[in-house]
């Protein structure tokens, strides 16, 4: 009986290592996925793909704070004719290539100030982004794609 319980034990304790040997194989392959700092200046193009304006362009420009894939900023949105208003980005996040960010704020050359929203989902790339997007206003939701390229890089620390 005392070989039978030796033999269990010895079953058990290479069941064991080879179980611990999987975890820790699978451990080691999740090494962590860098991001891309998006931070800087970047000039875009929208194209509405729905509502009053679907076919229309639009340029717009996104002043971006990466901190760690945080995403900190403002968006500057034409406000019709020449005129722009600037709204501040309320939730950003970069995760490897991908980013996804939420502005809102008000229209304040409307009278009275139009509350929007826009979000944009995209894949960056180097110095260019580009992806779909939702604007919300007066609550209607029109969609767009967009398309943006870095001009103004981050000043580089000493």
């Amino acid at each position: 009986m005392a070989i039978a319980r030796k033999k269990r034990t010895i079953d058990l304790l290479l069941r064991l290592v080879a179980m611990t040997s999987v975890v820790l194989a699978g451990v080691a392959s999740c090494t962590p996925v860098a991001s891309i700092n998006v931070s800087g200046g970047w000039s875009g193009t929208i194209s509405w793909t729905t509502g009053p304006m679907a076919s229309l362009q639009s340029n717009f420009s996104l002043d971006l704070f990466d901190d760690e894939g945080d995403i900190a900023g403002s968006v500057t949105l034409p406000a019709g004719g020449s005129n722009t208003f600037e709204i501040p980005v309320t939730q950003g996040e970069v995760y490897a290539d991908t980013i996804v960010l939420d502005a809102a704020g008000a229209n304040p050359l409307t009278t009275p100030p139009t509350p929007v929203r826009f979000t944009f989902d995209g894949q960056v790339g180097g110095t260019s982004m580009s992806g779909v997007g939702t604007q919300f206003v007066n609550g209607s939701a029109y969609t767009f794609t967009w398309r943006a390229t870095l001009v103004a890089p981050p000043a580089e620390v000493p």
